[in-house]
């Protein structure tokens, strides 16, 4: 094979799930059954049961993920908090439309934050998820600093993000730049000439405004900001695919071109080992990714109804569950789920 055929992108895929252009129902799918699915999955491959267990979710977005945790797992209350408010009367359109659900669990609440701001009360739940919005929070390590203090003792922390910015489709942009990589093939100018000459006009406006708000955050930049809001990170899942490389990333890591997306668990360590990881992290490395980054990603926001009551985390089974995670670095065999992006 020549080693131009090699450096040629591959030919256009056509749009996958997770790009807001696909068919409404395919979009419902990805988010309430695989998403919630492999957020109840990853947590089940350390024997841990989200049931009657108070959640809150950073970034929650449309909803639908969050729709889909409080049906399959039953939680005892459910939170999703994000800086721009959540659209219920929609959200229970979709339901009703794609899943026959007329109305809303009533341990499901949604509340609109601040963005390094969450409006909840000291150690108020027992786990906190994140689906792909850590990649356009504007300063992570203070966002995973009320993480830590809303969770309570034995608390546990889920992370997804997908796509890594210097991965494939790290752009968000995959309905006008298929190929990927677009970050390093085109200058900004020529990327948002592109995304505003085609297709429709609010879509591009709106993958415009998330593509603004991007990080640039890496792996490793994740691990470090956990580690500086006092988070230790003991189960992880990297998902990787095989991409061709343009020589204009050619320079970059394997870690960082290779590795689009990651789950993990974390833990809250205790202050002295938290504040002792703080001290010596030093500064976020990641810094802003394509235009200038701008953007506050989802945070906090009052927990609706979620009262402070409550005892902490059934130490018989889930606190067992942790140890267990946090001691022995179980491995995941859970069914994963697709890769979504916000």
């Amino acid at each position: 094979m020549s080693e131009s055929a090699i450096d040629a992108p591959p030919p256009p895929s056509g749009c996958d799930h997770f790009s807001k252009s696909v068919d409404p129902e395919v979009w419902w799918r990805a988010h309430f059954v695989d998403a919630a699915g492999a957020i109840v999955d990853f947590f089940a491959g350390d024997g841990i049961s989200l049931e009657d267990k108070r959640i809150a979710d950073v970034g929650c977005g449309d909803g639908i993920i969050d729709l889909g945790v409080a049906v399959r797992a039953k939680p005892e209350q459910l939170v999703g908090f994000d800086i721009l408010d959540n659209d219920v009367d929609l959200l229970q359109r979709r339901a009703a439309q794609h899943a026959g659900i007329e109305t809303l669990p009533p341990n499901l609440y949604f509340s609109t934050s601040e963005t390094t701001r969450l409006p909840a009360e000291d150690d108020s739940f027992d786990y906190v998820i994140s689906w792909s919005a850590f990649e356009h929070i504007d300063d992570p390590v203070a966002v995973l600093r009320e993480i830590r203090r809303i969770l309570r003792p034995m608390g546990v922390l889920f992370i997804q993000l997908w796509p890594f910015y210097d991965s494939a489709h790290g752009t968000h942009l995959v309905d006008w730049f298929p190929e990927g990589f677009a970050q390093y093939r085109y200058d900004n100018a020529e990327i948002l000439r592109r995304v505003r000459s085609t297709g429709s006009q609010d879509m591009a406006s709106e993958m415009l405004e998330v593509y603004r708000t991007l990080n640039g955050i890496t792996a490793d930049g994740l691990q470090d900001a956990l580690r500086q809001a006092g988070f230790r990170i003991v189960k992880v899942a990297l998902d990787s695919e095989a991409v061709h490389i343009p020589v204009e990333a050619a320079h970059l890591p394997l870690s960082q071109v290779a590795i689009s997306g990651i789950k993990l668990l974390a833990i809250a360590e205790d202050d002295e080992a938290g504040a002792s990881a703080a001290s010596d992290g030093g500064a976020a490395s990641d810094g802003a990714g394509p235009a200038g980054t701008a953007g506050a990603g989802p945070a906090g926001t009052e927990s609706a109804g979620a009262e402070s009551a409550g005892s902490a985390m059934d130490g018989a089974v889930t606190g067992a569950a942790r140890a267990q995670v946090g001691q022995t670095g179980a491995e995941s065999d859970e069914a994963e789920g697709g890769e979504l992006a916000v």
